[in-house]
């Protein structure tokens, strides 16, 4: 059981840091811009690490497949605080570019490997899935509170404070993890083809689902955040609240999807979530007053709140113990470029064109594999890799 409760907090630990990295940036550009005198290439302390982030979270999640998950996870945390002080410390643009590039790659071995240990700690598929939903909802509490905390500090000490700040947590999550016992080494599975295994019937459900979560979720963002300001003329301070009460409504709802997968299995839980934020998109349609729209959002909130551990926990269901990190990489490079390709697609779009192009993007997985091909809360699909695994 401490074993459980240490890898539980250490993984949950840094997917909050790196959810709160994020955020608390994002609000220190502006003064970033004018320390540095380079507004020119700002947006890159953003779009650099974002990059380097979805593009090494596969390699990265190979790679703690092969070392261990914990020794991975380890070195990705002592690098994420290495980097962060250089961040804190840089002079000029180049320097911290270059050090956020780096900070990219620390977090993409972090995220994988984190929940590779959480893997190995649950071998049971329905403790498994409350696991990540406590995982999912230390994300969900960073959203919340990174972009006040980020403008607080900002305000207070400096843009160098929201790099400082990510020291601290990570070298908490150092200390619970090297106290946390070394995962076993993985047990050698016959050689797999790449394409073996993410054509497996929950490896494609989870990644198809991962994509149009992010698709339409961040997608929703930015065309609803546009819409308000250009053409409802509200300010950039109104139409950020209305998105509150929906990223609040994240965290019971990913503490909720471990025991709601157990009683309705994993398919029924994604359904649920799929149609609450289609219902949730419609709505939006419907348009009125800001405040139905920050009401109409409230579905997606819950919605989204489900779907996301739920197709984690598919995707580690899905696949042997000894490909998790891969798996968990793959799953979250995926939403990475859905994040990416909803602005691109959508701006063009008008906004009731964009609401309907979101809603069919994320109902569009249900249609993908059969009840029978999936695992439930309580057994995990045998895909051959696994198979040969076990024998």
């Amino acid at each position: 059981m401490p074993t459980r409760r240490s890898a539980t907090t250490a993984a949950a630990l840094s997917f909050f840091l790196i959810t709160l990295n994020a955020s608390t940036v994002t609000t220190a550009l502006p003064m970033i811009g004018r320390d540095l005198n380079a507004r020119a290439g700002l947006a890159w302390v953003l779009t650099g690490y974002s990059l380097v982030f979805a593009v090494a979270l596969l390699p990265a999640g190979a790679w703690a497949d092969r070392i261990g998950a914990r020794r991975a996870f380890v070195a990705g945390l002592a690098l994420f605080a290495a980097t962060s002080a250089v961040c804190a410390l840089a002079t000029n643009l180049t320097v911290l570019l270059a050090a956020r590039a780096v900070q990219g790659i620390a977090a993409a071995v972090i995220l994988p490997s984190g929940l590779s240990m959480l893997n190995a700690a649950y071998p049971e598929p329905s403790e498994r899935g409350k696991a990540v939903g406590r995982w999912s909802a230390a994300g969900a509490i960073a959203l919340v509170v990174g972009s006040p905390l980020g403008g607080a500090v900002t305000s207070a000490i400096g843009w160098q404070g929201t790099f400082w700040i990510n020291v601290p947590p990570t070298l908490l999550a150092l200390v619970v993890a090297l106290r946390t016992p070394a995962t076993p080494k993985p047990q050698p599975v016959r050689r797999t083809s790449y394409r073996e295994l993410v054509t497996a019937p929950a490896v494609v459900l989870s990644s198809a689902t991962g994509f149009a979560l992010n698709f339409a979720t961040y997608g929703t963002i930015f065309v609803v955040t546009l819409f308000l300001q250009q053409d409802r003329g509200q300010s950039a301070w109104v139409s950020g609240l209305v998105f509150i009460p929906m990223t609040l409504l994240i965290i019971p709802a990913n503490l909720l999807t471990g025991r709601l997968a157990v009683r309705l299995g994993i398919r029924r839980t994604l359904l649920l979530g799929q149609g609450l934020m289609a219902a949730g998109l419609a709505g939006l349609l419907i348009g009125g007053p800001v405040w139905a729209f920050a009401l109409w959002l409230l579905p997606l909130g819950i919605g989204g709140g489900l779907i996301a551990p739920t197709t984690t926990t598919l995707m580690l269901n899905g696949l042997p113990p000894a490909r998790s990190g891969f798996g968990a990489g793959l799953l979250n490079a995926i939403r990475q470029f859905g994040s990416a390709a909803a602005p691109a697609v959508l701006a063009p779009l008008g906004f009731r064109l964009c609401m309907i192009l979101s809603a069919v993007v994320i109902v569009a997985p249900a249609l993908i594999g059969r009840k029978q091909c999936l695992p439930t809360a309580n057994t995990t699909t045998k895909t051959p890799a696994a198979a040969d695994s076990q024998s």
